[in-house]
Formats: structure tokens, sequence, C-alpha cells
């Protein structure tokens, strides 16, 4: 496990990413992407010239860019400025700092629920590797309800 916490990649911002992206460790994104990114202990890092249509499944998150798509994780998310995330968030720990922008649903489960419907989409979204793009549209259709919430309020409140 130390080895997978040394373990570091990183897409730049000529990157550019389409499908599934299965990784250990860390990874450092600030490239454009769309589809899957997982890893059931890994650490995302998404800069601020990341723009993503992707939904991402991991252990902690950290978001500075543009995420279209819904992020699950084992641990935390944090929302950094200048995010602009545009979905679904599911995690134990859930931090929005002032500044981001943040349209979509938040739910905050203890890590025992959160880790265990992070391994079932882990184990169905391995079954549909051939048709890694169909997750992620179905989550910017989902968001698209919380646009309806008044004005002032959020789903973390």
């Amino acid at each position: 496990m130390k080895k997978a916490e040394k373990d570091i990649q990183m897409l730049g911002p000529k990157a550019v990413l389409e499908g599934n992206l299965v990784f250990e460790g860390s990874l450092f994104m600030n490239g454009h992407g769309k589809g899957t990114i997982e890893s059931r202990n890994g650490r995302i890092v998404v800069g601020e010239d990341a723009v993503l249509h992707a939904d991402i499944f991991v252990r902690t998150a950290t978001i500075n860019g543009e995420i279209k798509g819904t992020i699950r994780a084992t641990e935390r998310i944090e929302l950094q400025p200048p995010a602009r995330v545009y979905g679904d968030l599911n995690a134990p720990i859930i931090r929005i700092d002032v500044g981001v922008i943040f349209e979509g649903n938040c739910t905050i489960k203890p890590k025992e629920d959160a880790a265990f419907q992070t391994d079932q989409m882990l184990s169905a979204s391995a079954g549909k590797t051939e048709k890694p793009l169909e997750s992620s549209r179905k989550s910017q259709i989902q968001s698209g309800s919380a646009k309806n919430n008044e004005p002032g309020t959020s789903a973390a409140e």
C-alpha cells in the first residue's frame, strides 16, 4: 500500500483523455477528459485548467477545475476556488470553499456506506468498459434538476 501512495501520475494541460482511466496512487489531472476516472484507494487532484466531463470514483478528491459529472469518494471531497462542479457529490466528508460554483446534489454518508456504494459502482463500471460515457450522460441529465433550487440555497446546507 505504501508504494501506491508514492506513485504519482500527472496529466498536464495539453493532455486529452477519452474513455475509462483506472489508476493507483495519486493523479494530478490538469487536462481535458470525457469518460470515467476510477481508483479504489487513489487520490485525485483536478487542477485549475482541467475541464472534465467525467464521473469520478476515488478515495479522496480535491477539485480546483471544472467537472460535469458525479464525484464519489470513500473518504473526502474538497472543492477549492476556482472550482466549477456541475453534478452530484457523495462522500463521508465534503468541503466546499467560498468562491466555488457548485450545482448539484450533495450526499454525506458514513464512511462504511460510501465505501460500499463506491465499490458497487466500480464493480458495475468494470463490466461497462466498452461504454464508459454512458454514466457521464446520465449524471449530466440528473444534475440539471439542481438548477431549479432557489437562489441562495444549496444542497450542502
